[in-house]
């Protein structure tokens, strides 16, 4: 990745990013490739070079970027709302499934 050309697309990118973030890097890539897009386990930058992504968001995306049964039941949420600072079933049920995975 160090002989990686910039786009003009991905110079503008790092001329923004420069401008609002430390060292214009979320930390995790060599600053010099821009992600635009993920599929499974692979990621393209913005010149369309295509990558195996060994990070997965550091865990987080362990069933892989744009994964379908993710994106449906997101959708699925959002017509209820997304977020509760309250008591809801859905967050009795998932600390239901903690507890049984960690037991306190």
């Amino acid at each position: 990745m160090t002989n990686h050309k910039q786009s003009p697309s991905e110079s503008g990118i790092l001329e923004r990013a420069s401008a609002v973030m430390p060292q214009a890097s979320l930390g995790n890539l060599p600053y010099e490739v821009i992600i635009k897009r993920g599929k499974g386990s692979h990621i393209w930058d913005e010149s369309g070079n295509e990558y195996i992504d060994y990070l997965l968001g550091s865990g987080p995306m362990i069933v892989g970027h744009s994964n379908q049964v993710v994106i449906d039941a997101v959708k699925a949420q959002l017509e209820d709302g997304s977020t509760f600072f309250a008591t809801n079933e859905k967050s009795v049920a998932l600390a239901e499934e903690i507890v049984k995975a960690v037991p306190c």
